[in-house]
């Protein structure tokens, strides 16, 4: 255009391959106290430890030992309330990139400090969480808590067996409170690279009288300009279909494919009839697995109907009429409480909502939700993703959701959303909800 100047820019050139990059950290996380051992593993690295600048927090870490693949250093002491940060730097290479990676300070439950010398919280009590402070629950089992209001972050982390350093698949850990409310904050129980691995149980509580949070209501996990991540073991098959047809009575069935399900675990079985109420909910007592394609589940209790498996031919069309069998256990468990949500049908939700795109995020796999939803009211459906706009990093993947007093999924004022492989059964009202009919790209 008239008036103005072209330059031309010298070429610049980027070589990936030579950009020092993390690809993991052990542990991810250390007490606030520091000590802690941390090993960076990556590529790219220098074997000279002088070379290293490691800064945590606003905290240096000094490397005591480095290959082209790992470098290790010991955390200092963090004092006062600090945003998690990451910064590492090799001198002659410039940044490593950490891919978002972090290793996080943290106050646990369970040590006097973190409560300022005084006991941990007892029942009917509150918890404020705020920004710059991570609370790791390390405890089994905590009181039924008031409410937490998390503006810094949430963690739950797996138990660990000692001295092997590895998982306990089997410890389990209960969660009580009548209120969560991450707002700006984070809450963590496990996330897409690192699932909870151990069994954790997170209650809610509360009765249609009790106080609302304004729009998020009560009993409930909101989520307001922050992020949710729950996630547990991954499973290869949340469901399948059956190979053959179950009589009435029979008290196994068999599957058309392998699967990863294993005893103890709850099933459901579809209705094939034009009655939905012949569905049937079952636990697995013993697997027979010799034809490991097709195995063979014996149920704790015999069908009371028929459940039909055939594939239908009409002229040159197949029709499959093979009853679904979905998984409803998993290792991560949301629930309202057990002793009232059924019979008062005012279960737990998930109210998820603050307004602009991808203003929060919220990411949800491989977990168990039961006795959900508060039935005859607006709004409080078992996960309501609520006018938030595109959520391009939102999801909900391999769910077992069942029990529900109000639908299971709602999708309202909100775009991009993905649903995948969930398995929903007796539900109240709609399985998926498109609540405007204006959502779009879900």
């Amino acid at each position: 255009m008239k008036g103005e100047t072209s330059i031309t820019l010298n070429q610049v050139g980027y070589q990936g391959s030579i950009t020092p990059a993390l690809t993991k950290i052990s542990p991810r996380w250390g007490t606030v106290v520091g000590g802690t051992e941390i090993t960076f593993t990556g590529t790219g690295f220098s074997t000279t430890t002088s070379k290293y600048n490691i800064v945590i927090d606003g905290i240096v870490c000094p490397v005591s030992a480095a290959t082209s693949t790992t470098i290790k250093c010991t955390s200092g002491k963090r004092p006062g309330l600090v945003a998690t940060s990451l910064v590492m730097t090799i001198s002659g290479q410039g940044n490593i990139s950490t891919k978002g990676l972090t290793y996080q300070y943290v106050n646990v439950w369970s040590a006097e400090t973190t409560w300022g010398g005084d006991f941990a919280p007892t029942e009917g009590d509150s918890v404020y969480i705020p920004k710059g402070l991570n609370l790791l629950v390390d405890v089994d089992r905590t009181p039924v808590l008031k409410s937490v209001l998390v503006e810094g972050s949430l963690l739950f982390m797996p138990k660990e067996s000692t001295p092997a350093k590895v998982t306990d698949k089997d410890h389990e850990r209960y969660f009580d409170a009548m209120y969560i409310f991450v707002n700006g904050g984070y809450m963590e129980v496990g996330t897409p690279t690192n699932p909870y691995t151990s069994k954790i149980t997170i209650t809610m509580h509360g009765t249609v009288e009790d106080p609302y949070i304004p729009i998020y209501g009560n009993k409930v996990i909101a989520l307001r300009f922050g992020t949710l991540e729950m996630h547990g073991i991954v499973r290869d098959k949340t469901w399948t279909l059956l190979d053959s047809t179950a009589a009435i009575g029979a008290t196994s069935i068999t599957l058309n494919e392998a699967v990863d399900w294993k005893v103890g675990e709850q099933i459901a079985i579809a209705s094939t009839s034009f009655i939905g109420r012949e569905s049937e909910k079952r636990f697995i007592t013993a697997i027979d697995r010799t034809n490991a394609a097709k195995p063979k589940l014996t149920l704790n209790k015999a069908l009371e109907y028929k459940h039909f498996a055939a594939t239908e031919t009409y002229g040159t069309d197949k029709l499959d009429m093979r009853a679904e069998v979905g998984l409803l256990t998993r290792n991560v468990v949301y629930r309202g409480d057990p002793e009232t949500s059924s019979q008062t049908q005012y279960g737990a939700t998930m109210f998820l909502h603050s307004p602009g795109d991808d203003s929060l995020q919220a990411r949800l796999s491989y977990i168990e939700c039961t006795d959900m939803g508060q039935a005859f009211k607006l709004g409080r459906y078992a996960i309501h993703f609520h006018m938030i706009g595109a959520v391009h990093k939102s999801y909900a993947k391999g769910l077992g959701l069942h029990e529900s007093n109000n639908r299971a999924f709602t999708i309202h004022g909100t775009h991009y959303l993905t649903l995948e492989n969930n398995v929903a059964y007796r539900v109240k009202g709609h399985t998926v909800f498109i609540e405007d009919a204006i959502e779009t790209k879900n």
